[in-house]
């Protein structure tokens, strides 16, 4: 049986796709509706509000997916890109890792933490990190989603996947 929030979850999931990002807020916020205790719904919320650079709310959605379920990694993941665009790094940098800590696989978090260590300074952590990103999303490719909400969990591809080690190789120069 689908959780109450599915059908409004991916709904969302089509207009994120099509670049409609009012229509996914209010699907998200229909899901949310429907299963006020799912961190999906809360965090895709934020993802749609993050398009329409509303980043006050969003985080607020990031952080109320957080309360919902601590363990749920892109909402920690994408509260880490909110304090990285805001220029607050150590808790981006803590977001990040509480993001691989809740889900060592979650290759968006080794990504976004990898770029993170390079804005930083911090190089041979970035390169580790992004070549980490690139094994875990090529080794998640083609499996299929397993949590409500969750989708594609290893869309890098192989194109990507290369043009991420070749960053990580040019850091080495």
């Amino acid at each position: 049986m689908l959780e109450p929030a599915q059908p409004h979850l991916a709904q969302g999931e089509q207009h994120l796709d099509a670049g409609e990002w009012h229509e996914a807020e209010a699907a998200f916020r229909r899901a949310i509706v429907a299963d006020a205790d799912s961190a999906a719904a809360y965090s895709k919320l934020g993802v749609a509000l993050i398009h329409q650079r509303r980043r006050d709310e969003a985080e607020a959605a990031f952080a109320l997916a957080i309360d919902r379920n601590p363990r749920y990694a892109p909402a920690w993941s994408n509260l880490g890109n909110v304090y990285r665009e805001t220029g607050r790094t150590e808790q981006a940098l803590e977001a990040y890792q509480r993001a691989i800590a809740a889900d060592p696989d979650y290759w968006v978090a080794h990504q976004n933490l990898g770029g993170l260590y390079k804005q930083m300074g911090r190089t041979s952590e970035a390169i580790a990190t992004l070549r980490r990103a690139t094994r875990l999303s090529a080794k998640n490719a083609f499996r299929r989603p397993s949590a409500a909400g969750e989708r594609r969990p290893g869309c890098l591809g192989g194109a990507a996947a290369l043009l991420l080690l070749l960053l990580a190789a040019a850091f080495v120069v």
